[in-house]
């Protein structure tokens, strides 16, 4: 809800001093909806179903919830976008992960489009995550030096010394982490 609130007040989070936003969620918007329109398509026939009072004003409060939610969902994947700065990289998820990454401790950041089976690709597999926020496409590759812990939505960790993920323009990403490392010298 907290992704929702700073959408509709057109504010992002985490983007100060020299940080650039990445957005990665834009192939992602019509699927946000034909949930929310299912969600709300359930909720109306729910309705039509005479269940009683109480059960027909329960079901009606569930199904404006859950599409507060998914539209919270989406929300955040706007207002929380991947971050480049001269101090670190940010990749992130909405509200479901964020990770920060110093920049002392990436060998390389570069443009690789790859598309990962679901059925075979682990979100974790020989130390490299795979950020699947995007049909387990991934466009972008970081290699670290060092491992970094990369915590899951449920809390479990793991290290990780190569970290895939997917933004809008990798390009442009890649142009933004090269200039701001310049910048720094």
């Amino acid at each position: 809800m907290a992704g929702l609130w700073l959408y509709l007040r057109r504010r992002k989070d985490g983007i100060d001093g020299d940080a650039v936003a990445v957005p990665y969620g834009s192939n992602g918007k019509a699927i946000f909806i034909v949930f929310a329109m299912v969600s709300l398509v359930e909720a109306g026939l729910f309705w039509l179903i005479d269940l009683g009072p109480f059960a027909d004003l329960l079901l009606l409060v569930l199904g404006v919830y859950s599409v507060l939610l998914i539209f919270g969902v989406y929300a955040g994947t706007v207002v929380r976008p991947h971050v480049i700065s001269s101090r670190e990289v940010r990749i992130r998820y909405s509200s479901f992960y964020d990770v920060r990454i110093p920049r002392e401790n990436i060998v390389s950041l570069r443009h690789l489009k790859e598309s990962h089976d679901p059925a075979k690709a682990k979100a974790f597999r020989d130390e490299t995550w795979l950020s699947h926020d995007n049909y387990y496409e991934t466009n972008l590759v970081v290699e670290l030096r060092e491992p970094v812990t990369v915590t899951r939505p449920l809390g479990k960790t793991e290290s990780v010394r190569v970290v895939k993920f997917t933004a809008d323009d990798p390009k442009a990403a890649v142009e933004v982490y090269e200039r701001l490392g310049v910048d720094r010298v």
